[in-house]
């Protein structure tokens, strides 16, 4: 999964949060010199990682995508996602997507020394850019990707990535839907631990 949906899954206990979106940006980085709550939250980052991998829901997206994507249809699903995520937020959290990245942002900012150097070089560009809430478009999507392609070797043609969205759009929406709300229950025994969770309202699993 990308950023909103790491972050909304994430009991918002400040170090757990930004645990949950510092684990992409670890590269080079000792975690040791973490606190262990954030430490937690990373564990949690990469339990949903795994958990979204290996889904057959997601491998069925992945799949509609493959054939011009191949190993990249996996990144373009996670944010394909977050898209999906944004739009329909206010039926999955208890607040809207806009009251929900004022407070991401507010943490983060609160918490920037504790994080990885390439995470404290991106928030202020998160903030000043509104990426989280920028997902809810489709020129933000193409921003994301843009993003992605200065990270990794194998370029991502963004155009033909918003074709293939655009082209898949109704069935894309149909399993992020079938799948967010077993990620959700799959996350339960984090928010047992936690009194403040984004407690989903109403999609319910479908198996």
């Amino acid at each position: 999964m990308n950023f909103i949906a790491h972050l909304v899954l994430s009991p918002k206990e400040k170090n757990f949060l930004a645990g949950n979106i510092a684990a992409d940006f670890l590269r080079g980085f000792d975690q040791k010199r973490m606190l262990d709550s954030i430490r937690s939250g990373i564990a949690m980052h990469h339990f949903v990682d795994q958990y979204t991998d290996t889904h057959p829901v997601v491998k069925n997206s992945k799949d509609r995508l493959k054939e011009h994507f191949h190993l990249l249809s996996g990144v373009l699903t996670d944010v394909f996602y977050d898209h999906y995520l944004a739009r329909n937020f206010e039926y999955i959290a208890n607040i809207s997507l806009q009251e929900f990245c004022g407070y991401i942002y507010e943490t983060l900012g609160q918490n920037i020394t504790e994080l990885p150097p390439a995470l404290q070089r991106f928030v202020p560009i998160m903030i000043r850019e509104n990426v989280l809430y920028s997902f809810r478009e489709i020129e933000g999507v193409q921003l994301a990707l843009t993003r992605i392609n200065r990270r990794i070797k194998m370029k991502i043609s963004t155009g033909l990535a918003i074709t293939a969205l655009l082209d898949h759009y109704e069935v894309l929406e149909a399993d992020f839907k079938a799948f967010f709300p077993c990620l959700i229950q799959a996350t339960e025994s984090y928010r047992k631990q936690y009194d403040s969770f984004l407690l989903p309202e109403v999609l319910t699993p479908t198996g």
